[in-house]
């Protein structure tokens, strides 16, 4: 059983009326915003395992806070002394502050928009399910004897889970707000500590390595004659220093002319190329009249007119008329043909980069521009789904974007399998898709 269906199970529905009635909402709402926080967590703490700071912090949380699941068996007696559920909310959000800093506030507001209840409430309910969630994966460590490194591990393994289950009206705000792009789109992994970061596990460490120094067997070092040698060996030093000074003296001075010399000739071919091309400019042949323009040249001319938006790429001159155009409303789809992958895999095709690069540039030249990137796959293989794998594509994309300079907040990224819904009762055949597609959200 995964750990989303043992968090299912915890949570059951007289736990959340408990849960309810303490922070004092509707039970809707109050499950709502469980699920949210549920979703939140373990997506936080997967992205907090990537680093061997996070895998450590995390497994000593479990060891130190003593979290075995123990309360889990009677949780919705736990929950009906407000002491206790207090006790609860405080140690959950004191172990949120620490795995994930200076968030506490940001997810608050995250889930009281999300399932409309108070931002308080919202609070309380993140420290309780923080607390949840880790008594689950105490539970999992126990029973499995996990070590730090099988704990990360375990967490990756619910990376496919999350994103088939997390709601599409959330994961937009999930992803961008804890920073999971690269958890979604597969390109990041749980860190595995150093063999010496181990509890329990010594390890040898070679002693490091020190410069030998050799001695004579004879040592005349208090004798008159070790005296003079010392001295000796020292005025030649000196002299070997000063001779030094004086050769690095006279090259640097040497060098430093050759410098003001390059840079002198540097102004001037600089000057004398800005003259000579401002010459040219000006050289201008006189306008002729239009009868003696000969027709080669206007057919040239409009050859090269007509030329230039077909370099800005398809995408570019398909947009720019609409973009530009303040009566066409939002809301178009465009589509992304340039942007694809081979078959089952996270791996574009060859022009793929170059289409991206195309939007990336298109989203810079007009910086108030909005998107949504919306995938679909049908060509998932092993253990992914459709929805997962439309969904890690569009997120690589994002992810790209956001590389170039993109601002996250600019760029939503959904992923809908194959398009076809489970729960379609026209019974009107439709065809499975594989393609990305974009909806202009703001323009």
């Amino acid at each position: 059983m995964n750990l989303f269906a043992n968090l299912t199970n915890v949570l059951n529905s007289e736990v959340l009326s408990r849960i309810a009635t303490y922070i004092d909402e509707p039970i809707e709402k109050t499950s709502k915003a469980v699920d949210g926080l549920v979703y939140t967590i373990v997506g936080g703490l997967m992205k907090r395992t990537t680093s061997e700071i996070g895998v450590n912090q995390l497994f000593n949380h479990i060891q130190k806070g003593r979290y075995d699941g123990t309360p889990l068996d009677n949780l919705a007696t736990v929950l009906r002394d407000p002491a206790h559920t207090n006790m609860l909310i405080t140690q959950g959000n004191d172990v949120i502050s620490h795995l994930l800093p200076a968030m506490k506030s940001s997810i608050g507001s995250m889930i009281s928009g999300y399932a409309n209840i108070r931002n308080s409430s919202a609070i309380s309910l993140l420290g309780l399910t923080t607390t949840i969630v880790l008594q689950v994966l105490g539970k999992q460590v126990k029973e499995q004897k996990l070590d730090a490194d099988g704990l990360a591990a375990t967490l990756f393994t619910e990376r496919e889970s999350f994103v088939n289950i997390v709601p599409e009206s959330f994961m937009p705000q999930l992803v961008d707000k804890v920073g999971l792009h690269q958890i979604v789109a597969g390109a990041a992994g749980p860190a595995r500590r150093t063999p010496a970061e181990a509890p329990g596990k010594p390890v040898a460490t070679a002693a490091p390595v020190r410069p030998t120094i050799a001695y004579d067997a004879a040592d005349d070092s208090d004798s008159d004659n070790g005296a003079l040698t010392k001295w000796g060996v020292g005025i030649l030093f000196a002299l070997a220093l000063a001779f030094g000074g004086y050769y690095l003296y006279q090259n640097t001075q040497k060098y430093s002319d050759g410098q003001e010399e390059t840079s002198d000739l540097a102004t001037v071919t600089s000057d004398t190329i800005q003259a000579d091309t401002v010459t040219r400019s000006l050289a201008v042949p006189k306008e002729q009249p239009a009868a003696t323009t000969p027709k080669s040249a206007t057919t040239a001319i409009a050859a090269t007119a007509t030329a230039t938006p077909a370099a800005a790429g398809s995408l570019t001159r398909e947009m720019t008329p609409y973009l530009t155009n303040p009566t066409l409303p939002k809301g178009r789809f465009f589509a992304l043909p340039g942007i694809a992958f081979q078959p089952g895999s996270l791996s574009m095709t060859a022009t793929s980069q170059a289409s991206i690069n195309e939007l990336s540039t298109l989203l810079k030249t007009y910086p108030q521009l909005q998107i949504q990137l919306v995938g679909y796959a049908n060509d998932a293989q092993g253990g992914t789904t459709n929805k997962g794998l439309s969904f890690k594509r569009v997120n690589l994309i994002k992810q790209q974007l956001i590389t170039s300079g993109i601002n996250f907040q600019r760029v939503d990224a959904i992923g809908r399998g194959t398009g076809v819904m489970r729960n379609d009762t026209s019974r009107v055949p439709k065809p499975s898709m594989r393609k990305i597609v974009m909806r202009v959200v703001v323009k």
